[in-house]
């Protein structure tokens, strides 16, 4: 699944749900979580593969903590990330 969306509406949803870099609220509606994903990804490289603990303390240096496990699924239904079966290694999509 992928969303469509200009600078300014970018710049807008982090502007409305981020304060310092981090989420302060997680919006309702799907596009939104994925433009903030869409930031949040940026902070990983090409090629490299992570651990579930990598991803979920990245996670929680932008999330709150009650947000970053469905946040983390988000990663995978948006097509971020893709994962082993098992959900201990991810890396990012290429197909993105």
């Amino acid at each position: 699944m992928k969303y469509q969306y200009t600078s300014q509406e970018k710049e807008k949803i982090i502007s409305n749900f981020m304060e310092q870099g981090k989420v302060v609220k997680v919006p309702a509606k799907e596009k939104k979580k994925y433009i903030l994903l869409d930031e949040f990804v940026n902070r990983f490289e090409e090629g490299k593969i992570y651990t579930d603990k990598e991803i979920n303390f990245e996670l929680l240096t932008m999330y709150p903590v009650e947000e970053y496990v469905e946040q983390r699924r988000y990663l995978i239904t948006f097509g971020f990330f893709e994962r082993t079966n098992d959900g201990s290694q991810y890396w990012l999509n290429s197909k993105k």
